[in-house]
């Protein structure tokens, strides 16, 4: 479930979801709610959003759409610790690990990269997208650089995807965060060779024209 979109009419999972789950005589108003809380965020009313879902989880706090969608709403506010406490309650509630990225982030954020490294620990590629595996290794990485060991960051993100058929911008993402974690471990002629592959893709990707000449900032 994305934080953001247009026009909000909910997936009928998460209507038959709400129906399920909701206390007896609230679904109609918890759909509401939530419907509202889309229309907030389309419009940038965050703190809307969280009135409105805040009121929907307590009338079917099992729900693991309404857990995911309020977790995310508090990370794009920069409530890290609310963001993290909703997302993990989403994980336990749903079973899956889509939004464990996000929820690894929250705990960086935190000031407890050890967490996130152990969130992230915990997803089989084969149960996610190609794009939220990227986005796993890149935050483990950058918690692993967190914990001044930029040996096993640069590792890990060997393990991703890095030679597909198709570049996607994730891909682009995982270049760069290998490119700048090679920098850090001292290996800056491999790290070139992956600034100027990103470069080559796509000449506007963040800063990659400054950074594969060694100017950083």
């Amino acid at each position: 479930m994305s934080v953001t979109g247009g026009e909000h009419e909910l997936p009928r999972d998460v209507i038959r979801e709400i129906k399920h789950i909701a206390h007896f005589g609230h679904a109609t108003a918890v759909q509401a709610d939530v419907e509202a809380a889309y229309r907030a965020i389309d419009e940038e009313r965050l703190d809307d959003a969280v009135e409105l879902l805040a009121r929907a989880k307590h009338h079917a706090p099992r729900s693991p759409s309404i857990r995911e969608l309020t977790g995310l709403v508090h990370y794009h506010r920069g409530a890290w610790r609310e963001a993290a406490r909703e997302l993990a309650a989403y994980r336990r509630l749903s079973g899956r690990f889509n939004q464990d990225p996000v929820y690894a982030d929250a705990m960086r954020a935190l000031g407890r990269p050890e967490k996130a490294v152990e969130v992230l620990d915990a997803i089989d590629p084969s149960e996610v997208s190609d794009e939220v595996y990227v986005e796993a290794l890149v935050v483990a990485a950058g918690a692993l650089r967190d914990l001044e060991r930029p040996g096993e960051a640069v590792e890990l993100l060997r393990k991703g995807p890095l030679h597909p058929p198709q570049v996607r911008p994730h891909h682009l993402r995982l270049w760069y965060a290998l490119a700048d974690a090679l920098e850090e471990d001292s290996k800056r002629g491999e790290a070139r060779a992956w600034w100027d592959a990103i470069y080559a893709e796509d000449p506007s990707f963040f800063d990659v024209d400054r950074r594969r000449l060694g100017v950083k900032g």
